[in-house]
């Protein structure tokens, strides 16, 4: 049942909605009482936004923007002027009035964005700051090369099938698989002898880089709690995932309940209501990507663990995946995971691998 949300405070000044983009800025201000009182468009840069703000004048203002990957300067310039509290980011995929709207344009997206800041109804989004951003920034830097250096360990793998040659362990980044890889690629003549060679040296180059972040990511997080107590309590977490996950999500006792933390990684069923029939949908995707990536990521270590915790997870996701697809059963281990973090910051909880993951026991 839904509750009655009781009016806001208004707020003592002018209400500024911003729509960012690269070239230029929309802007819609609304009075103390409500009415848009100026509108239009400035340039995307800091003498655009200075311009705005000798619009404004000594006028005390709240401002509001749409998260995007364009509108974090000018949330960092306008909380350096009138002060952080006074600056807001909204959630885009929880404001349905401009997603849905038929005659949707810049300027009416930031008319949207005032009135909603001015009602006390705007969705607000987490700005990471200070040692918060730095590690986001780090994390998907590691991640990035990551995968681009699995991208090209499997195109070596590929040229080697199609010469009939195996290597002897799955473990490619272990010194005795490299010397065997560098020893086949030399001894494979012509062009995908080549290509062997050229992909094994941009291989080599990317583990510079994957270790250089792993050791900003690793002296980052010594200073992090959060980070420390996610890789001892939760199974499968170990410290490129929880620094991931603290990284996207911040703090997760600032969420409400376990199911709105579950809700900020996109780990959650969606359904459709009609006629009084409720149909599933697929999975949200709300929030960050690469929080879900992190937590899936831990469900498939735990599927390689032989011993403990892991063991206990791995059972649980086995006995589903006789009746469920894999991608669906992982994906609700991984809500397990995300509601599990959620209660242990909040409420101060152990995992309770019985009562989230029942029916055996870790060996």
């Amino acid at each position: 049942m839904k509750k009655l949300k009781r009016r806001p405070v208004r707020f003592k000044g002018l209400t500024v909605g911003l729509d960012v983009h690269l070239k230029s800025t929309s802007y819609s201000i609304f009075d103390i009482r409500g009415d848009e009182v100026a509108a239009g468009k400035v340039e995307s840069s800091v003498e655009g936004i200075s311009e705005l703000l000798g619009k404004i004048g000594r006028k005390k203002a709240q401002f509001v923007l749409e998260a995007s990957g364009s509108s974090l300067w000018v949330f960092d310039l306008l909380s350096d002027h009138v002060g952080r509290d006074q600056v807001h980011m909204a959630q885009p995929h929880r404001i349905r009035p401009i997603a849905n709207s038929l005659e949707k344009n810049d300027a009416n997206d930031a008319w949207w964005l005032a009135y909603l800041q001015f009602e006390g109804r705007l969705p607000e989004a987490l700005v990471p700051e200070g040692e918060l951003r730095e590690l986001r920034i780090m994390t998907r830097e590691q991640r990035s090369v990551t995968d681009r250096r699995a991208d090209l360990v499997r195109r070596f793998k590929s040229h080697l099938a199609l010469q009939g040659v195996k290597i002897s362990t799955n473990d490619f980044h272990t010194k005795a698989v490299r010397r065997q890889a560098a020893e086949v690629a030399h001894s494979i003549p012509g062009a995908r002898g080549d290509a062997l060679r050229r992909l094994l040296r941009r291989i080599e180059s990317l583990d510079e880089e994957v270790g250089y972040w792993e050791a900003k990511v690793t002296k980052l997080c010594r200073d992090q709690p959060e980070v420390q107590t996610m890789r001892k309590e939760i199974p499968g977490i170990g410290p490129v995932i929880a620094a991931i996950v603290y990284a996207e999500l911040g703090d997760p006792s600032r969420y409400r309940s376990a199911k709105a933390f579950a809700c900020a990684t996109g780990l959650v069923p969606n359904y459709r209501e009609s006629g009084g029939r409720k149909m599933p949908a697929k999975m949200s995707r709300a929030g960050s990507r690469h929080a879900r990536w992190a937590l899936t990521r831990a469900i498939i270590g735990c599927s390689r663990c032989k011993r403990g915790p892991g063991v206990m997870v791995t059972r649980w996701v086995n006995r589903r995946l006789r009746h469920r697809p894999k991608k669906h059963v992982r994906v609700a281990a991984a809500r397990k995971l995300a509601e599990g973090i959620w209660r242990l910051f909040s409420l101060g909880e152990e995992f309770d691998l019985a009562k989230a993951f029942p029916g055996g026991r870790s060996a």
